[in-house]
């Protein structure tokens, strides 16, 4: 059996930020396998993340960001601009090529195409049994799989499908991204439109929705193509991309790991944002943290635990998707509207301090979250 220092069960977006920054420490030179089923098969998809510059892992050809956004409901229209942070969008297509060009320079770096079946601890390493290849031995083994079950595991769940199009006629403002457009027309209680323009002809369109029901990808997308149809009657447009998803909103870590040598990373870890589905930031912040305690030789340290007051703020707002969802859309006009950019951000990043959180819900309206907390339960 061959035998690695690192072996990284999944080559996803969590897996692959871990071995970007390994190949940048002090443990650049230690033997690497990456074993994933659809190595070099991965579904495009978009990422986006705020900062007040692009990540040290953004490829540099394909940075494109915002510094204006809005939210819509009705006749209301709230226009807001960051003032120290960018709103960037990444194409995991671009960073999977990145990721592998930097890869396959290194002759220490291994990528199997293969299943992991099986992990087994032992007294000094880790067993690692895929369905074709056979046996592995790894010292530390970094685990991102996800079972066919986990999107059951949360009640409640935000499904989205998106198109990229390119129409006709100049249709979009690129310096402007719409966050939330509420304007949906639809019968579930809570979903919103998403716009990135890439150009003045060209934008992603997202429709979204949070529900504890599994919806068809042809009811969807029949709320995108209503929504399309009625906004560009006049200015035909092409679909040049696709893309959907289902992401499990829930603050319960989806894996626990008593093991110093079997470390859990990704949404597998909890590290997906429960209250907006958010994880690209928090991936290459966490990624970082456990390479940096790699380093320090804290291999005993290297699961990471949220801040409670921050699980505790998801609870609230998701409680108040699950048991008063049409509600929610007055609370992010509310939380938006009232305190700065910049401030609002930093707190779905969990970058805030006591006090600043303080300040941002002092200036909330009081009435739905004193329900919330009324009703309290974990999500």
């Amino acid at each position: 059996m061959e035998r690695y220092d690192y072996i990284f069960c999944g080559g996803g977006c969590a897996g692959l930020s871990l071995l970007y920054y390994l190949l940048e420490s002090k443990w650049k030179e230690a033997n690497i396998l990456i074993i994933d089923p659809a190595h070099n098969e991965e579904v495009n998809k978009t990422w986006c993340y705020w900062a007040t510059e692009p990540l040290q892992i953004h490829p540099k050809e394909s940075i494109i960001s915002w510094n204006t956004y809005s939210l819509k409901s009705g006749q209301k229209k709230l226009r807001k601009s960051f003032k120290n942070l960018n709103y960037y969008h990444l194409n995991s297509s671009n960073f999977y090529e990145s990721i592998y060009t930097k890869a396959k320079t290194r002759s220490n770096v291994e990528f199997l195409k293969d299943r992991v079946i099986e992990l087994k601890e032992e007294s000094d390493y880790v067993t690692i049994k895929t369905e074709k290849t056979g046996l592995f031995i790894g010292n530390l083994v970094f685990d991102s799989r996800i079972s066919s079950s986990h999107d059951g595991n949360s009640k409640l769940k935000q499904l989205f499908v998106g198109w990229k199009i390119k129409t006709q006629l100049e249709a979009f403002e690129p310096k402007k991204m719409t966050l939330m457009d509420f304007r949906t027309e639809s019968s579930i209680p809570f979903d919103f439109f998403y716009i990135l323009p890439f150009s003045e002809k060209e934008a992603l369109i997202e429709y979204t929705a949070y529900s504890k029901n599994l919806i068809s990808y042809d009811s969807l997308e029949s709320h995108l193509k209503k929504y399309l149809k009625k906004k560009f009657e006049e200015n035909p447009f092409e679909i040049t991309y696709v893309e959907k998803g289902t992401i499990p909103m829930s603050t319960k870590q989806t894996s626990y790991s008593e093991s110093d040598k079997i470390i859990p990373i990704g949404t597998k870890a909890g590290w997906t944002k429960p209250s907006t589905g958010y994880t690209f930031y928090q991936i290459q912040t966490n990624c970082q943290f456990i390479v940096k305690r790699l380093e320090e030789n804290k291999i005993d340290k290297l699961i990471i635990n949220r801040k409670p007051r921050f699980k505790f703020y998801d609870n609230v707002l998701l409680n108040i998707a699950h048991r008063w969802p049409e509600k929610l859309k007055y609370v992010f006009l509310n939380m938006f509207g009232s305190s700065s950019s910049d401030l609002i951000f930093r707190f779905l990043s969990e970058e805030t301090t006591f006090w600043e959180e303080l300040k941002i819900l002092s200036r909330l309206k009081f009435s739905i979250f004193l329900k919330s907390l009324f009703h309290y339960e974990s999500h």
